[in-house]
């Protein structure tokens, strides 16, 4: 018996050494699984971890490299993420790229402010309109503005929460046209959008219309006046007086007369603005055509006393021009000399200057100051109106040669001197463009 325990003894030593080692083996393999595996896992994480700071880094290039694991649905939905955000942010910057092209290059002003009237955003122009530093972002509308009905159009859109729109003179000499829109950009809160229209050129242009409307109803109105007086006189018996007869009727022709050249001088200078009047350019030798000029204005100056002359250089290249249209335009310039010099006289000629071909009339008559010069060229604008109306000028003069210059594609300037005299010139074509 005692044998057999011994046995079973030994036996239950012998099975217990192994499954020692087995359990010490097995313990020792899941360790080292579980080791590896966290640091498979702290590697995963690292990854994860370092892919989430370059993410929120703006830096979307870099992506996790996980093949497999607990974490790769977690990487993979993380890289999507990633991948929307990375387009999100291109069709950003790519629609704010368009947005600043626009704000640069639009020529009307635009500004959007909030709630407290600070500047959200501003175009380019908004700088030279108010005549401020860029950027305005950021400060306050009132810096800006600078003027108290656009303030309070500012406040009343804001108030009323509905598009208003004024006129309004910013300068003294600047028209702008400007809208304040509400934009709503939440339930409390309210931008306004104020866009502003340079309309300085539409109220020029209607002032010059009110203008010429009143001077032509003004031009007409005297000769008409005057016709219609001595018509009455004579139909009322004067007709029968042979000398007051004849003299009211030389008044009525020269009125007639009048009438029917201002008249003529709107229907020229209407047809050439229409674009109906256009050059029908030749080569043509300016010495020729300013001796046709002088021919026909010769009797005129002579009876004045004033002399004529031609001046040019020895040699004077062609010249692109309308004929008729170029002897108008200096028969237009001498008559003016003429009528307003009343001593020495009148020089018509050509002459090269910094290789330009320049044309020029000019006088030693009464001279005109500095301070109409920038208006000559106006319809209806004389420098001395009273001895202008007596001479039989229209005052559309010097409206037609500046229309006919501009229709060659030429320039013109006027200098001029009081009690000295006045040169036109104009700037006909560069020698340059001869030589190509």
């Amino acid at each position: 018996m005692t044998s057999v325990i011994i046995v079973l003894g030994l036996t239950i030593e012998n099975l217990r050494f192994p499954a020692l080692i087995f359990t010490l083996l097995f313990l020792a393999v899941t360790f080292f699984i579980i080791i590896r595996r966290s640091r498979i896992l702290k590697d995963d994480i690292d990854q994860m971890i370092k892919f989430s700071e370059t993410i929120a880094s703006g830096d979307l290039k870099h992506k996790p490299f996980i093949e497999k694991g607990e974490l790769k649905g977690l990487a993979d939905t993380l890289v999507r993420v990633a991948d929307r955000i990375k387009e999100e942010l291109s069709e950003a910057t790519e629609s704010k790229k368009k947005i600043e092209m626009i704000l640069e290059n639009m020529k009307e002003g635009l500004l959007i402010i909030d709630e407290n009237n600070t500047v959200l955003l501003a175009s380019n122009s908004i700088s030279q309109i108010f005549g401020v530093d860029p950027p305005v972002e950021g400060i306050q509308a009132i810096e800006i503005l600078r003027d108290a009905e656009l303030f309070l159009l500012l406040e009343e859109t804001k108030t009323k929460r509905q598009i208003l729109t004024r006129e309004i003179n910013l300068k003294s000499d600047k028209f702008f046209s400007v809208t304040a829109s509400p934009v709503e950009m939440n339930k409390q809160e309210v931008c306004v959008l104020m866009t502003f229209y340079d309309i300085t050129r539409l109220k020029k242009l209607e002032q010059i219309r009110k203008d010429l409307v009143a001077n032509v109803a003004h031009e007409i109105k005297t000769p008409i006046t005057a016709i219609k007086g001595f018509t009455e006189t004579l139909l009322d018996g004067a007709i029968n007086d042979k000398e007051n007869a004849t003299r009211f009727l030389k008044i009525i022709r020269r009125h007639s007369e009048r009438l029917n050249s201002l008249v003529n001088d709107l229907l020229t200078l209407s047809r050439i603005e229409s674009g109906e009047i256009k050059p029908e350019l030749t080569d043509i030798d300016i010495s020729e055509v300013i001796d046709s000029l002088l021919s026909l204005v010769s009797e005129k100056a002579k009876r004045k006393g004033l002399y004529l002359q031609k001046s040019l250089p020895s040699q004077i290249p062609l010249i692109r021009a309308d004929k008729d249209k170029l002897i108008q335009i200096l028969l237009n310039l001498v008559d003016n000399a003429i009528k307003f010099t009343d001593h020495g006289g009148v020089t018509v000629g050509s002459e090269i200057s910094e290789n330009k071909i320049i044309i020029f009339v000019e006088d030693t008559g009464i001279g005109i100051e500095k301070k109409h010069l920038s208006r000559l060229g106006e319809r209806f604008y004389r420098v001395d109106m009273p001895r202008s109306r007596e001479l039989g000028g229209t005052g559309l003069g010097l409206a037609i040669v500046k229309h006919l210059v501009r229709a060659h594609g030429w320039d013109m300037e006027i200098e001029s001197t009081p009690e000295v005299g006045t040169k036109v010139k104009i700037y006909c074509e560069s020698l340059l463009s001869k030589t190509k």
